[in-house]
């Protein structure tokens, strides 16, 4: 396994002189590979968020390391891809499932986060007490209930993803936004731990929470169901793309490079892209953190511009089926219009707007034709080298 991790400051963090809220971590070794994602909440009230995130980091690597020694691995052995919502939600749908005895570690596992974490939280505290900034800054009623010690953890507030592999088993846990995306031997793309629908706009689940640990959500299997690649993203790179596809496309993009040019080169345009993305999109602050085989990229790569060029087939027949019925419709309207000096009437408002969105679909169905070309391209290639070896 191979990882990668990297943090960078958001557009409107810079724009108001605002620290970096994100914290990111991965490390790799013979017995244990881990991804760390975590993203300090932006309100006023989460004024040490930034702090609190790395907190949470420390406390995440440090508690799963202990978990990986300790753990006896026939709690995952022969386990299939095994999903878990959160107990809300389970509770909902009448499926209380979190009962078996790999279920009851990985919990526990998770209540030892949390409260590593909140000690941490106290500990920091009481060592830095407000500063003369933090009281320019903060709203007094916050200032106070944090000198008193009142829901400190609101203070430090955070999200919290993670994904962990061993030579025997792997397991993945969440409670926030962001995504995490991981690919299979195939190159098909998945999103491995449930979502929870109570993370929406600007509200979500977090480790601040008083029933945080009802909130993880997670999954876990034995070592032959384990993702040949994982991506942890904060929701400033989620949001910045919109369709998780498009998403999806940007980290099949980083894997076929990883193949193509190293590490280390995907690690320079990495520091170069994050920020170019975040003023573009989200403006907000990005982390990723990747865990990968190695010795997969190469198979992978022909499986993955094989999703590409899909993906990229099924929307030019989406825009050929939009030609199509913008072509109908202006050759429909064209005799009903009326003539030179007849004025703009509604008719021709109406046939106006269908040609200027025929002229932009032609465009993206041009775009659209050179992309499949350059995948075609890739592919061809792809076979020549196999047939070479």
């Amino acid at each position: 396994m191979r990882s990668f991790n990297h943090t960078c400051q958001g557009e409107s963090h810079k724009a108001v002189d605002k620290v970096c809220q994100d914290a990111s971590f991965s490390t790799c070794s013979p017995n244990l590979s881990m991804a760390i994602v975590c993203d300090g909440h932006g309100g006023e009230r989460y004024f040490r968020s930034d702090q609190g995130a790395q907190l949470a980091l420390e406390a995440t690597r440090d508690c799963v390391a202990a978990f990986v020694q300790t753990a006896n691995e026939r709690l995952f052995n022969d386990k299939p891809l095994t999903q878990r919502q959160t107990i809300a939600s389970e509770a909902k749908s009448d499926t209380l499932t979190k009962t078996t005895p790999t279920d009851t570690a990985l919990r526990q596992l998770f209540a030892s986060i949390i409260y590593a974490w909140r000690e941490k939280v106290k500990s920091h505290a009481q060592h830095h007490p407000l500063t003369e900034q933090e009281r320019e800054r903060v709203d007094s009623r916050h200032g106070s209930e944090f000198e008193s010690g009142i829901g400190l953890e609101k203070t430090y507030g955070c999200t919290l993803m993670c994904h962990v592999h061993t030579p025997a088993y792997w397991f993945a846990f969440h409670i926030g936004d962001g995504k995490c995306i991981a690919f299979d031997k195939q190159g098909q793309w998945s999103e491995p731990i449930p979502w929870d629908d109570r993370c929406f706009l600007n509200k979500t689940t977090s480790l601040c929470d008083s029933d945080a640990l009802d909130e993880f959500r997670y999954c876990y299997g034995a070592n032959d169901s384990h993702p040949m690649a994982v991506f942890l993203g904060s929701d400033g790179i989620d949001d910045s793309f919109g369709e998780t596809e498009n998403m999806v496309n940007f980290y099949v993009q980083v894997l076929k490079a990883l193949a193509k040019e190293g590490e280390d080169r995907v690690m320079e345009s990495i520091v170069e892209t994050l920020p170019l993305l975040s003023k573009r999109g989200s403006r907000d602050d990005m982390s990723i953190a990747c865990l990968y085989e190695e010795g997969w990229l190469e198979e992978g790569a022909k499986a993955l511009v094989t999703w590409q060029k899909t993906r990229v087939e099924t929307q030019l027949e989406a825009i050929q089926e939009k030609i199509n019925q913008l072509n109908e419709k202006v050759a429909a309207l064209a005799p009903q219009l009326p003539p030179p000096s007849g004025g703009s009437g509604k008719l021709q408002i109406e046939y106006n707007y269908a040609q200027k969105d025929l002229a932009q679909a032609r465009e993206a169905e041009r775009a659209l034709s050179e992309t499949l070309a350059k995948f075609c391209a890739e592919l061809d290639a792809c076979h020549t080298e196999d047939d070479a070896v």
